[in-house]
């Protein structure tokens, strides 16, 4: 192997191993945290407009608006909008 050979087979290489090696590898979320995760995510969601029902982990909440350090977002709990009955 001439030393041209060698070196595109290392370069070719390189870029794989790289990857490997930068990759945090973690396992999945639990169901409860990709749950929470969910509920985060819709609750610091841009698009929210007040009167607007948010389905958490911890219940139905309606996004009353931002709070009065104009960085928070107020939300109040409220009963299921849907009915016992229904699936």
């Amino acid at each position: 192997m001439t030393l041209l050979m060698a070196l595109c087979v290392a370069v070719a290489a390189a870029p794989s191993a790289a990857q490997d090696a930068v990759r945090i590898k973690r396992k999945p979320p639990s169901a409860a945290e990709a749950d929470r995760i969910a509920a985060e995510m819709a609750m610091n969601d841009s698009l929210l407009r007040k009167g607007d029902i948010v389905a958490t982990d911890r219940g139905f909440l309606m996004f009353r608006g931002v709070a009065a350090d104009g960085y928070t977002y107020e939300f109040e709990p409220i009963k299921s909008p849907i009915p016992l009955g229904r699936k």
